[in-house]
C-alpha cells in the first residue's frame, strides 16, 4: 500500500500519486529488468510480463474502503 504524504492534498490527490508511483514501478520492471522478469515468467509464474504490462497501462478502478471489504470477503468465501 502507498499513502504518499503530500502537503495541501486531498485523498483524490494522494490515490493519483500512489497510482502513477505503482504505474512508474511496474514501468521500470518492464523497461530496465525485463530479462529478469522472463526468467519470473519462464520458471515461477507464466503470466508475469502480461500483468505487469496491464498494470503498467491500465487506470486503477477505485472503490471505498467498505467496497474493499465487500470484494475481499466475496473473493474469501468463494476460496473456501
Amino acid at each position: 500500500m502507498v499513502e504518499p504524504e503530500i502537503a495541501f492534498a486531498d485523498k483524490q490527490d494522494d490515490m493519483k500519486c500512489a497510482e502513477a508511483y505503482a504505474r512508474f514501478l511496474y514501468q521500470w520492471l518492464l523497461d530496465h529488468c525485463y530479462h529478469d522478469m522472463e526468467f519470473m515468467t519462464k520458471f515461477i509464474d507464466k503470466t508475469t510480463l502480461q500483468r505487469l504490462e496491464m498494470v503498467a497501462k491500465s487506470k486503477f478502478h477505485r472503490v471505498t474502503y467498505t467496497e474493499a471489504v465487500a470484494i475481499l470477503r466475496k473473493q474469501r468465501s468463494e476460496e473456501i
